[in-house]
């Protein structure tokens, strides 16, 4: 609009047609003469522009002002985006120089990678649950593994029918210890030979069914921090079971009439030798460190006096030469 503005009407036509045309000497000048006056009109609104942008905490430059004006090698804040990948640092500024620019860009990743890795950095806040003795616990790594999360569900239906079986085993057997690797081979004989296929695509559709419940509740966790609980499942730590008794099936309902399905790790009379054989591992696992120790010592102090004998003879060799 200004360069239109700066021409007079004939001199426009004449600059803007499809075939070559030549001024003279005369219009040049006339044409330089109009040029300048635009630009001294410009420098003026620009200058009032500056002040107005300057008050307002705004930058505002350009070259009709400043021969001098700064190109892209020199320190100046331009803003672009990130393609939505944050929802709280979307605004990245670009100072023009690689190195400045690509130092922030690893700064704002390691800060990204600081808030995903937050809970390891809180004390107990890092795990599940406080610690119990006998009871296992987890870290806090991912946002489905917070207490406040739905409970994730079981990969299949075996899962959950090892769960069952393992919780039936256990209070049908209170006085013997517990081997869980023994009793989930007995559990793999009765899956595979000890019921019907019907059975089996019972627990296989239990597992489809929590995973589909799961799905919905994990994004409503994710949308508002908090979840509806299941009318349908129920967890009891490694134990999944149906809520509605009609749903259930026989194992279900019988463990439905147990006093509590959290058991011990062993039998109240086996602690004292449970301890016991721990201290005795324990003991054992110190000498055998310190025997560990004492020998790498022992070698340590071999090599030292081999290297002392071959520099006292590389001396008197050299001394004997002399």
């Amino acid at each position: 609009a200004n360069y239109k503005r700066c021409l007079p009407s004939f001199l426009f036509t004449m600059a803007t047609s499809k075939k070559r045309a030549y001024m003279s000497r005369d219009e040049a000048s006339e044409l330089l003469s109009e040029c300048d006056k635009q630009l001294e009109a410009a420098s003026e609104d620009l200058r009032q522009a500056k002040e107005l942008a300057q008050r307002a905490g705004l930058w505002n430059e350009s070259s009709l002002l400043d021969v001098t004006f700064p190109d892209a090698s020199r320190n100046l804040a331009v803003l672009r985006t990130t393609a939505g990948y944050s929802n709280t640092d979307h605004l990245v500024t670009l100072t023009g120089d690689a190195r400045t620019d690509r130092i922030a860009e690893l700064k704002r990743n390691l800060q990204r990678r600081a808030r995903k890795m937050q809970p390891e950095n809180r004390g107990e806040d890092r795990w599940d649950k406080p610690r119990i003795p006998g009871e296992r616990r987890r870290r806090i790594l991912r946002e489905k593994d917070s207490p406040a999360a739905p409970p994730e569900p079981p990969p299949s239906g075996y899962v959950i029918f090892v769960g069952q079986m393992t919780t039936k085993i256990r209070h049908d057997r209170p006085d013997d210890h517990h081997n869980q690797i023994k009793v989930v081979k007995e559990i793999g004989k009765i899956w595979r030979f000890g019921i019907s296929e019907q059975e089996r695509e019972y627990y296989n559709d239990f597992a489809k069914q929590v995973r589909e419940e799961y799905q919905e509740q994990f994004r409503e966790y994710r949308a508002t921090g908090r979840f509806t609980p299941s009318k349908r499942f129920k967890r009891l730590g490694p134990l999944w079971v149906r809520i509605q008794q009609h749903e259930k099936n026989n194992l279900e309902r019988e463990i439905d009439g147990y006093e509590t399905v959290q058991f011990p790790p062993r039998p109240p009379e086996m602690n004292d030798a449970y301890r016991k054989r721990e201290e005795e591992s324990k003991k054992r696992r110190k000498e055998k460190l310190k025997a560990t120790r004492e020998q790498q010592e022992a070698e340590e102090l071999a090599e030292a006096e081999a290297r002392r004998r071959l520099e006292l003879e590389h001396l008197n060799a050299s001394q004997g030469n002399k």
